[in-house]
Formats: C-alpha cells, sequence, structure tokens
C-alpha cells in the first residue's frame, strides 16, 4: 500500500503499525473515513482522550457489520468488540480513570470477512465538570423554550447528585431513588448540609450523552415535569460509569433553598 494513497486531510500518521495497516488520531469531533480492502484487514487508530475524560466510539459502514474495539499498545484488549445491527456499531462509555494512563488504540474490523468503507467518530463526553455544564446548558434550554426561569448550578447538590450515581454503581448497581440503606433524596441533601425548601430528583441510566439523558427525561412525563418545575431554583449532576458494563448512571437533583 502506497503512504501517500492512504492519508486522509487533516489526519496525523501515528508510528503504530498493525497487520500491513497504517494508523492515524482520532480525536473530538473528527470523522475518520476509511476502508478495509482485504479480507481479515484490521486497521488500529490512535485515541486522543486527555485523563479524566469519558468516551465512546461509534462506527457506520453500510451492510459490513462492522466492529470496533479498544486495546493498548501492547495489544492488550481494554473492550470486547461491540456491534448490533448490520450498519452501526458502538462502545458502551469508557472511564479513563478506571482504566490508567496508557495510549489506547480503536482496532476496526468487519464480521465474516467483509471488506468497504466506513466511518468512524470519537465522542468525547469530557471531564465530570463538562458533563454537569452540558446537563445544566441542555436542561435549561428546555426550560427557557417554556418561559420558565434558568437553573443554577450548586457545588452542595452536585455533591448529593455525585454521592447517589456513585452509590447507584458500586453497591448492587441499581436504579432508584432511595439509597440502599433507606435513605431517599432529601436525607442525601441533609448530609452535605444543604438547606432546602423543596426538591426533585431524576435518575437514569444507559445513556451515552447530555443530550440523550435529557432527551429521555423529557420523553417520561414524571421526569419532565420535575425537569419543568417552577419551584425549583438550583441543580445537581451526578455521572458515573460502571466499570465492567460501561453503564452509565444519571443523576439531576433539583431544589429550592431556604
Amino acid at each position: 500500500m502506497k503512504l501517500e494513497n492512504h492519508l486522509k486531510p487533516g489526519l496525523n500518521l501515528s508510528i503504530l503499525c498493525y497487520l500491513m495497516a497504517m494508523s492515524f488520531s482520532l480525536s473530538k469531533k473528527q470523522k475518520i473515513r476509511d476502508s478495509l480492502r482485504a479480507s481479515g484487514e484490521e486497521l488500529l487508530f490512535s485515541i486522543d482522550v486527555k485523563a479524566n475524560h469519558y468516551f465512546t466510539l461509534n462506527i457506520k459502514a453500510r451492510a459490513s457489520w462492522p466492529l470496533v474495539s479498544i486495546q493498548t499498545q501492547s495489544g492488550e484488549k481494554i473492550l470486547d468488540s461491540s456491534t448490533y445491527n448490520s450498519d452501526l456499531a458502538h462502545t458502551p462509555l469508557i472511564d479513563l480513570d478506571s482504566i490508567g494512563n496508557q495510549p489506547l488504540f480503536a482496532k476496526v474490523s468487519m464480521q465474516a470477512a467483509r471488506t468497504g468503507r466506513f466511518m468512524l467518530q470519537l465522542k468525547n463526553l469530557g471531564d465530570l465538570d463538562d458533563i454537569r455544564d452540558d446537563v445544566i446548558r441542555i436542561t435549561n434550554k428546555k426550560r427557557r423554550k417554556r418561559g420558565l426561569d434558568p437553573l443554577t448550578g450548586d457545588s452542595l447538590l452536585h455533591e448529593a447528585a455525585q454521592g447517589h450515581a456513585d452509590e447507584m454503581d458500586s453497591v448492587g448497581r441499581y436504579l432508584g431513588h432511595d439509597s440502599a440503606d433507606g435513605r431517599d433524596p432529601g436525607d442525601r441533601m441533609d448530609e452535605v448540609d444543604y438547606g432546602w425548601r423543596t426538591y426533585r430528583e431524576n435518575v437514569a441510566s444507559g445513556q451515552r450523552s447530555a443530550k440523550e439523558v435529557v432527551k429521555s427525561w423529557m420523553n417520561s412525563p414524571g421526569h419532565r415535569k420535575n425537569l419543568l418545575s417552577e419551584d425549583i431554583s438550583e441543580i445537581g449532576i451526578g455521572f458515573a460509569v460502571d466499570d465492567q458494563s460501561g453503564s452509565s448512571y444519571w443523576v439531576q437533583k433539583f431544589a429550592a433553598p431556604l
């Protein structure tokens, strides 16, 4: 393969070669378009993600059953291939803190020795602060469209929401409003010394972005009522990722302070 025929505009050549296929850097908001030309061929792309960030990979290939997995530079598999239909595949969310500080690579292949073109994209959610900002921004966008005042992020509500997200992840991997030991949302706000006169809470699991989780809450009457309430003024966001399954846990805590 001639290198000049394989390079794509705007892509940086990586030093890694794998099964005779050159690798390129995959960064945020960048879509790599390439092709598998031979049966059994695999391509590696270095993943450009900062520490403490969360990310997922999407791949599209028309009627080719694409596969994408994640591995280290030494070839150790971090995440198995994930696929769900003939055209699309994606990985679960990845928490870099659970993997450690090491170079990661996306390996692209196709099932049944198929070949053809594909598009690979990195969806980088950023760090926890970025995720909180995105959820609040999208939430307030929904509120403004209905003439409601925007909500202000509060550090104590963030702390209470994060504690519940972490607990849902670690203690039995459940989804609910009451903690495993019986505490309710009000108890968790009391624990962080947030003085409240009213509160509401939304939880969710499995969504892969702030946009996706707010959409799911808006599509649920009870959650939408909480999100669009007029008796709240502050908001806290919790987020966690299951290290084994890649499933996400999301918490919105709404309140009006005393």
